[in-house]
């Protein structure tokens, strides 16, 4: 998985920190300077420089930008370095909660509750999420307002 913040020159989100929009902004608009094949001389770029594309760029920016990409990306990220050996990822903030203590939405069909950041739906859960992480009964999420995070505990009812 690639690291959409390294991509833009940020370093990565420190707990409890958020790149502003104009600093996600300015962040890609330094690094299409920095990689575009029209800055380098003779179009490619010189060995000791990245290989980074303005595709993978422009995918990192929008991305970021978008509050609940963010968030998703921010997610899967997290669950990409838990994956690897020996690699312990702590997440500040992070509360254990089970699905039922979040309030459902019948119109929409989500689960969610506040974060303490003010955000009132700061922790969304939609069913499609459950349903990717049914064999694991949890699912990770961060709040859209900043960089807590739930631990959604949950287990699947056979209607017996």
């Amino acid at each position: 998985m690639s690291d959409y913040y390294s991509i833009l020159g940020l370093q990565s989100e420190l707990p409890n920190t958020r790149s502003s929009q104009q600093e996600l902004k300015t962040a890609y608009h330094r690094a299409l300077l920095k990689h575009h094949p029209d800055r380098v001389a003779g179009g490619t770029p010189p060995p000791s420089r990245s290989t980074v594309t303005v595709d993978e760029i422009t995918q990192a920016y929008k991305t970021l930008s978008d509050p609940d990409s963010r968030a998703e990306y921010d997610r899967l990220l997290a669950q990409s370095t838990t994956d690897k050996p020996r690699s312990k990822v702590h997440h500040t903030g992070l509360e254990v909660v089970d699905l039922d203590s979040l309030a459902f939405d019948e119109q929409a069909h989500t689960w969610s509750r506040s974060c303490r950041c003010g955000d009132r739906k700061g922790f969304v859960v939609t069913e499609s999420e459950l349903e990717k992480h049914i064999e694991d009964g949890e699912l990770m999420i961060g709040c859209k307002g900043c960089s807590l995070w739930l631990r959604v505990l949950f287990g699947v009812d056979d209607g017996a």
